[in-house]
């Protein structure tokens, strides 16, 4: 069971929040260009266990910062407010827990652990700590994704949503290494953003994953996921990291369905919503809902930022948070167990 998120440790001390990146890879090296944007915060360090990439990373972004490869010597010498967990989700369980135990809060790429139950044991570490503990879920933080949420009290009661996400990607050299790749490194983001726009929670799933013939994946790279929301919806997930053509957009296709009509969204542009029409009258006028400009850069990430340094000034919760983010990551665990054993699956919430 999820339990209620636990105060945490804000910081009311003046000037800037003092931050370090974990990992020199693409995630690290975004979070050095937000930080530098964002008024509020200032990159002290960096860390990777490869000097020259972390040294590169720090040259290429135009940081003046202390470089290193001892995590705990880095956070002994500059005592940082957050740490940017974006090492390989392997590490993210030692990463997370040094960290928290050094007094930092923690905002982490996905998944937050390799496992729930991994998960579940930072989210104690979090709570024995009082350090606030965060995962980096910037879908949620999209200009549509806000606009569908608000769509979704229009359409209620909601019955169907359906996310297609169809891509070639070859991810990092860890993907490989998992069973279910296409799951456990992508899925949870539209699993956890289905969960922002619906208010809903994921009760059961069934799931079958697969492999396609022409996969530069070990494990299986597609999968087709019904999950049993409560209040009486039906999330349908299709996803292919292999796809041949007819591409999504990396937040997917979405079509969501309740009395009041539908709304769809290709992911990039504004979604559009379209009332209800009875059966042989007249097509109603379908009406493009407004979002708010984004970075082009990495829309959403701005954003996640943004609520981490609002929640460690105030004590707001944001959002991401590590109590509700086990409930996205529960939805994958739940799917990959039920595409091993082949019938339908409990998400434990």
């Amino acid at each position: 069971m999820v339990g209620a998120v636990n105060a945490f440790h804000t910081v009311a001390t003046p000037g800037p929040l003092r931050a370090l990146i974990v990992g020199a890879g693409f995630m690290g090296r975004n979070w050095a260009r937000e930080i530098a944007l964002q008024p509020d915060t200032d990159l002290a360090g960096w860390v990777d266990l490869d000097e020259a990439a972390v040294r590169d990373a720090a040259k290429e972004a135009g940081a003046a910062v202390a470089v290193g490869t001892d995590l705990a010597a880095m956070l002994d010498e500059l005592g940082p407010d957050i740490v940017f967990n974006s090492a390989p989700p392997a590490a993210h369980r030692a990463v997370t827990t040094t960290a928290l135990e050094h007094g930092c809060a923690v905002l982490t790429e996905k998944p937050m652990a390799m496992s729930l139950a991994e998960a579940r044991d930072l989210v104690a570490v979090a709570e024995r700590t009082g350090r606030l503990l965060a995962v980096t879920q910037d879908r949620r933080h999209l200009s549509g994704t806000k606009a569908l949420q608000r769509a979704a009290a229009r359409l209620a009661p909601l019955t169907r949503l359906e996310i297609d996400f169809r891509l070639p990607h070859r991810a990092g050299p860890y993907v490989h290494l998992w069973d279910e790749p296409l799951l456990r490194e992508m899925a949870i983001h539209l699993f956890d953003a289905a969960r922002a726009v619906t208010g809903a929670e994921a009760q059961s799933v069934f799931c079958n994953a697969y492999r396609t013939p022409w996969s530069w994946y070990p494990g299986n790279d597609s999968a087709e996921a019904l999950f049993r929301m409560d209040g009486g919806l039906h999330f349908a997930f299709t996803g292919c990291w292999t796809a041949r053509s007819d591409f999504t957009s990396w937040t997917g296709s979405w079509y969501l369905e309740g009395a009041g009509g539908c709304a769809t969204w290709d992911g990039v542009t504004a979604p559009v919503l379209t009332p209800a029409r009875e059966e042989g009258g007249p097509a109603p006028a379908s009406e493009t809902l407004p979002v708010a400009p984004q970075s082009a850069e990495f829309p959403g990430l701005a954003e996640v930022l943004a609520g981490f340094v609002r929640a460690l000034r105030s004590g707001e919760v944001p959002e991401g948070e590590c109590h509700d983010n086990l409930r996205s990551l529960a939805m994958v665990e739940a799917a990959v167990a039920s595409a091993r054993t082949g019938a339908p699956a409990v998400v434990e919430n």
